[in-house]
């Protein structure tokens, strides 16, 4: 499995504290069956990117380490940058490996902001492309799911976090995650990892219940395959999302009873 959403340098931003925090978390990924790992560090705003070098120069440390200690992750870099309208994209963190195609974007989680729509698609028209991630956490996607639909058709992918699809933030979380999946609305999971216990960097559980409740095709596709593109700055062409469907009333308990 390829994880394109992760919190692991020590004390960058909510993540691991010590490098025997960091390595822990990589030991836990590794045995779970990640492979690769991309580091996406919160950025709030562009003053965030003067920690540019330090993260840089951590990053280049752990890659040291990770031979040292023999754990078999390769790990990419990348950033998660808090949407605002002037977001800074040309940095080496912006998109993943520095490949100017792909950044991931987190937006408040109360709701959508107004100017998401013209900006984010000007950039799109640039040959960018936004993954917006955990969508099914954000306020605006639960109360109204269709503003996921309307961001994957004008050519934005959407990231969900392994925890979401476990009910790890609640029913209203994981009922919008559902409702997305069965959509064709998630193009990848990620573990949004942060620490070994709360927000570990696993992937596996949520890899199963893909499988279990849509199949195993759609988890290569969102374990494996496009996030191995987005590190490979290479095309996704995703499948036309289907109309946003309400959960039938009860699915809940049953996907529990399924996945508990």
């Amino acid at each position: 499995m390829i994880d394109i959403h992760s919190h692991v340098l020590p004390k960058i931003d909510d993540g691991p504290v010590t490098w025997e925090d960091t390595m822990a978390m990589l030991r836990q990924a590794e045995e779970d069956g990640t492979k690769e790992v991309a580091i996406t560090h919160h950025i709030l705003s562009n003053l965030d990117y003067e920690r540019e070098g330090e993260i840089i120069t951590k990053f280049k440390e752990l890659q040291e380490r990770i031979k040292i200690e023999k754990i078999g992750i390769k790990i990419h870099l990348g950033a998660e940058i808090y949407s605002q309208p002037d977001m800074e994209l040309f940095h080496t963190i912006s998109t993943y490996n520095d490949n100017k195609k792909y950044f991931l974007v987190e937006f408040p989680m109360q709701g959508i902001p107004t100017f998401v729509a013209d900006h984010f698609f000007a950039l799109i028209s640039d040959g960018m492309v936004p993954i917006i991630a955990h969508p099914e956490r954000n306020g605006g996607v639960i109360r109204k799911p269709e503003r996921a639909y309307e961001f994957v058709q004008r050519g934005a992918l959407l990231q969900m976090n392994a925890g979401s699809i476990l009910g790890r933030h609640g029913a209203p979380v994981k009922d919008t995650a559902t409702i997305l999946l069965n959509s064709d609305l998630v193009h990848f999971v990620g573990s949004d990892g942060h620490n070994t216990k709360r927000r570990p960097l696993q992937l596996g559980a949520a890899r199963n219940a893909v499988a279990e409740g849509w199949g195993e095709y759609r988890a290569n596709l969102l374990f494996q395959e496009n996030p191995g593109k987005v590190i490979a700055g290479e095309p996704i062409n995703p499948q036309e999302p289907l109309p946003i469907q309400p959960l039938l009333k009860g699915f809940s308990k049953l996907m529990k009873k399924i996945f508990k």
